[in-house]
């Protein structure tokens, strides 16, 4: 009789920890109906012009960069990486060919916790490294970087779920 180890009980647990935490939902013979006019995708270029607004603004006021078209133009930049990423992943969908049928064929609010991870993960690399140099605490930077991506990521997705609604029938 072998014994199990400590990293297949670990493995087990955490998976077990998953299913539990983690509900999937699945919505067999299921359509998802659109109820309003406006899609995720449709209120795209306004909620994206106001995080651009408020990130810029933020980076350049709390830590103080000193340079605001170059504070403007990266987050501009690392905003087009982090808001476009989730509509490429979408397109390589290969249940729902087309961005059309991709954008109405499902709950796709774009904006999520996933989200906010992608965002996080894209736009810090790319703002904090432009804008080290620029500032006396990088750590404000760092901590400014992260806030105002957590303000803007909830105050997208709390829109996204006002102006478009859907259900599955």
């Amino acid at each position: 009789m072998t014994s199990v180890n400590l990293k297949e009980k670990t493995a087990v647990f955490a998976f077990a920890i998953i299913m539990i935490f983690i509900p999937q939902a699945v919505f067999a013979d299921s359509s998802w109906i659109w109820l309003t006019d406006n899609r995720p995708f449709d209120i795209l270029p306004p909620v994206a012009a106001a995080t651009i607004v408020i990130e810029t603004l933020a980076i350049w006021l709390i830590p103080h960069t000193g340079h605001f078209l170059k504070t403007a133009g990266i987050v501009i930049l690392a905003n087009a990486a982090s808001f476009l990423l989730p509509y490429a992943i979408l397109l390589t969908d290969q249940v729902h060919p087309g961005l059309q049928n991709v954008l109405n064929s499902g709950p796709y609010y774009i904006v999520s916790a996933f989200f906010l991870s992608l965002t996080i993960g894209l736009e810090f690399p790319i703002i904090y490294n432009s804008l080290k140099k620029h500032v006396d605490n990088k750590k404000k930077l760092l901590c400014t970087i992260i806030g105002a991506n957590i303000v803007t990521t909830v105050m997208v997705a709390v829109i996204e779920r006002i102006v478009t609604d859907g259900y599955y029938v």
